[in-house]
């Protein structure tokens, strides 16, 4: 599942559909002022989009990412003193549990 989403796209995504809109088609006054309003609405949003700062996201640093290390950790250190420990899809299915997916 995602969990962020590209800036870019989303920013491609609006200028999209503000292209597709076509105000010299549409021949009602009141739908044609609708339009342009709209079309306002989505350069604001624009204009909110670019001011937010952008980070690029490291896999290493997602929660699941850094339980696995300190489970592969605890799991190192249990190997050596001849303990079971459980499976690393257990794991998995437990963090996921914990996190509502």
């Amino acid at each position: 599942m995602a969990q962020y989403i590209s800036k870019d796209a989303l920013v491609a995504k609006i200028e999209k559909r503000i292209n597709e809109i076509n105000l010299d088609s549409i021949e009602d006054w009141r739908y044609r002022l609708q339009w342009e309003h709209d079309i306002e609405v989505m350069k604001n949003i624009l204009s909110i989009i670019d001011t937010l700062e952008v980070k690029e996201v490291n896999p290493t640093d997602t929660f699941i990412e850094k339980a696995r290390k300190w489970f592969e950790k605890q799991n190192e250190w249990r190997d050596i003193n001849g303990i079971k420990h459980c499976d690393m899809e257990s794991f998995e299915n437990f963090v996921n549990y914990m996190k509502g997916e």
